[in-house]
């Protein structure tokens, strides 16, 4: 009796794997929910000039203002204008929501993202590269979900009351003479042609006549003409021979102020009319004819801008660790000159 009772679970046992109606699935064949990306409203996916009129409001409202407008502001945000957006831009739920970011509810929803060169254009005008909506965030918060802003990014500029009047020989006169005269085979403390050095100020000085301004050697040697003329290559422009000019006639100090703070215009900038007119002033004295400096000719925007793209040209004048500092280890642009080329580079060092 007990045998058969044995044998009658056996074949239960057995008919219950045999059943067609009984399905054992693994783990593993379970499906997660696909994300799709929503086509980008950038046909030319245009991520080097970027505005908010023309580059990230579109984006938004084609796929945010549906939900989010005054109307039917979606949990409460409203992002019909620049003003409200800009409240979420500071407080990271933009940049957050749109990547799927942890600890921010995924926008446009749980299974659709915008596409990747529109969150590019977002990413970019959030970090400031734009012409204009410009909003400096740390996009990588240490708290997802209350990020922390970078305070001294978005404090106002502090003022710097430098006189219009005054040339100031850190900013004007240095870099141009260490640019254009004190390289190697010249002025420079090793070769000291004619026994003349013009890297630092001490030496400098002594080249200038501060009771006879256009006597002193130092002008007349950059307004001679022939074997005499300073720099051998080529003049400087009459505003830098004029500037050295009224530098010594306000009596050669050894001043500086830098007015970037206060001033500096970094957005729009053009390789013509600003960053050009810098490499000729300071860069261009070594680094141009036959044989430049390095093998590093910048002249033109081809050469410049294989320099902006390996990173070179703003590590060298931003005195980066692992880059020759340029115009010289002791000798730098001003902060809004770096700024104004970092600009022109950010945006993708056009030939604008």
């Amino acid at each position: 009796m007990k045998r058969l009772l044995i044998i009658g679970i056996c074949l239960s046992f057995w008919a219950c794997l045999e059943d067609k109606n009984i399905a054992i699935v693994p783990q593993e064949n379970k499906v997660d929910s696909v994300v799709t990306e929503v086509p980008s409203t950038n046909s030319t996916c245009d991520t080097m000039v970027i505005s908010f009129d023309k580059s990230v409001w579109p984006i938004l409202n084609t796929n945010c203002v549906s939900c989010h407008n005054p109307n039917n502001p979606s949990a409460g945000v409203d992002l019909s204008t620049y003003a409200n957006i800009q409240t979420y831009v500071k407080n990271g739920k933009l940049y957050g929501s749109i990547t799927h970011a942890n600890g921010y509810k995924p926008m446009p929803s749980a299974t659709t993202k915008l596409s990747s060169c529109d969150i590019t254009i977002i990413q970019k005008w959030i970090r400031g590269a734009s012409p204009s909506g410009n909003i400096l965030i740390d996009l990588n918060p240490i708290n997802p979900i209350n990020p922390v802003v970078d305070i001294p990014q978005i404090k106002p500029p502090i003022v710097v009351n430098c006189s219009p009047d005054s040339v100031y020989f850190k900013q004007k006169i240095l870099p141009l003479l260490v640019s254009n005269c004190a390289m190697s085979g010249c002025h420079d403390a090793i070769s000291k042609k004619d026994g003349v050095i013009l890297t630092d100020y001490a030496n400098i000085i002594r080249e200038v006549k501060i009771t006879n301004p256009a006597g002193s050697d130092l002008y007349k040697s950059l307004i001679a003409t022939g074997e005499d003329r300073m720099p051998p290559a080529g003049p400087l422009s009459t505003e830098n021979i004029n500037n050295v000019l009224t530098w010594i006639k306000q009596g050669a100090k050894n001043n500086s102020c830098d007015v970037s703070a206060s001033n500096c215009v970094t957005t729009n900038v053009s390789f013509k009319t600003v960053v050009q007119p810098i490499l000729i002033n300071y860069c261009t004295g070594c680094h141009s004819g036959a044989r430049p400096s390095g093998n590093i000719d910048l002249t033109t925007h081809a050469n410049v801008q294989k320099y902006a793209a390996n990173g070179q040209l703003y590590g060298s004048i931003a005195h980066q660790t692992g880059y020759i500092p340029m115009p010289s280890a002791t000798t730098k642009l001003t902060t809004c000159e770096i700024d104004q080329v970092k600009s022109w580079i950010t945006v993708g060092s056009l030939n604008n």
